[in-house]
């Protein structure tokens, strides 16, 4: 099977090309939302990214856009982004928003804080998120190598530096919650883990829930590697029929699925369809036996305590055996290594099931004040093992301090 990945030819006729290097030129504090239809655009953004002087921000749907060791980039946006990306965005006075139809516009600029050019295939898209001066309808890649020439570079040239700085200080957070040898394991460990372990050119799919916020901090983008997951839908159990359709259509990459067990549960008989025609996929689930993303927006999102949250325990390794292929489950933090080695190697479809602690939170860059008065709210009307949910973000935070 031969891999086809048609692009539009088209760029921008010469005066909406000018008018939006000029919008850009006039920029001191500039910065780049990178979204799916940027994934084919790394070379070309990375030199905008330099002349301008602008962090990338990267979008989940453009994830690979840049590797996540690019100097350019601050890693992803949203709830769970990062708090340099965060930072860029709160204090831009121009924005490039280049093939990103972002949807949580909470985490834009304001709408009068900064000038906005927005680069995208689709019409309707324009200004669709962000209210913008320049739209130029166009193939991304093409567009930006064409709006090159016109860029003077920004003489300011402290913006991304700033930025960069902030960026190591949020790396080593990331490695300070990845090195946690507690029990049960953490799942940012587990996500390092095995995000160490994918070669260049694995194809890596996640699903939707607090697994996406494990999979975006710490599953880092290697260049060549293709991620994705479900985007403005942000629908459940799509981690594991991406991965069976990525591997029916890459059969020489190593596809990798990266899901929660609620959403996997949702939808696992279709793994008999990877062993009934051998797609060597490997699913990595994240075990805490509930559905966290709905149990952190009742608490966090609407101060109520957890409801309904719970499920009931699936021996998932069994289940993989049941259907023919090869299980494992991984409970002590210190056989994940061994354990993935061996997975990795393993011919045929493998489900791996990781034991994590159900009581640490996907917490966003930045907390705000409602979201703190909501959350003590939720414990204070009942929140089961409120306890252990307050005893566990308090040794997150002496480690972090540590």
């Amino acid at each position: 099977m031969s891999e086809v990945s048609p692009h539009s030819a088209r760029i921008p006729c010469d005066g909406d090309l000018r008018k939006a290097a000029d919008i850009l030129n006039a920029g001191k504090r500039i910065a780049i939302l990178a979204g799916r239809g940027a994934l084919n655009a790394g070379e070309a953004l990375e030199q905008v990214a330099e002349k301008l002087d602008a962090p990338v921000i990267k979008a989940l749907l453009g994830k690979a856009a840049l590797p996540d060791d690019s100097p350019y980039t601050t890693g992803s946006i949203g709830l769970l982004g990062t708090k340099p990306s965060q930072d860029a965005m709160e204090q831009c006075d121009t924005i490039l928003i280049a093939g990103s139809s972002f949807p949580y516009i909470e985490f834009m600029p304001k709408p009068e804080q900064a000038r906005g050019v927005q680069i995208d295939s689709n019409p309707v898209r324009i200004g669709l998120r962000y209210p913008v001066e320049a739209g130029l309808v166009a193939d991304c890649r093409a567009t930006l190598e064409a709006l090159l020439p016109l860029l003077h570079g920004n003489q300011y040239r402290t913006f991304l530096s700033l930025m960069q700085s902030e960026m190591r200080d949020w790396k080593k957070l990331m490695e300070q919650q990845e090195s946690a040898a507690t029990k049960p394991m953490k799942p940012q460990v587990v996500a390092a883990e095995l995000g160490k372990r994918l070669p260049a050119n694995a194809i890596v799919n996640c699903d939707s829930g607090t697994i996406a916020t494990w999979w975006a901090r710490h599953v880092p983008v290697k260049r060549g590697q293709m991620h994705t997951l479900s985007g403005n839908l942000a629908t459940m159990a799509c981690g594991l029929p991406y991965t069976i359709a990525s591997q029916v259509a890459y059969p020489d990459r190593l596809c990798v699925g990266i899901v929660g067990d609620g959403g996997f549960s949702m939808l696992m008989a279709e793994f008999v369809t990877a062993v009934r025609y051998k797609l060597p996929i490997k699913i990595l689930i994240m075990k805490n036996n509930s559905l966290g993303q709905i149990r952190r927006e009742q608490m966090v999102f609407l101060g109520n305590p957890e409801y309904a949250c719970d499920l009931t325990p699936i021996n998932f390794s069994s289940f993989a055996q049941a259907c023919g292929a090869v299980g494992f489950s991984i409970e002590e933090p210190g056989e994940y290594g061994a354990i993935f080695d061996r997975a990795l190697e393993t011919p045929g479809p493998v489900l791996l099931e990781a034991w994590v602690d159900p009581n640490e939170p996907p917490m966003p860059p930045k907390v705000t004040a409602k979201q703190a008065a909501h959350f003590i709210e939720s414990l204070a009307k009942g929140t089961p093992d409120r306890r252990k949910i307050v005893e566990t973000i308090v040794a997150d935070k002496v480690r972090e301090m540590v």
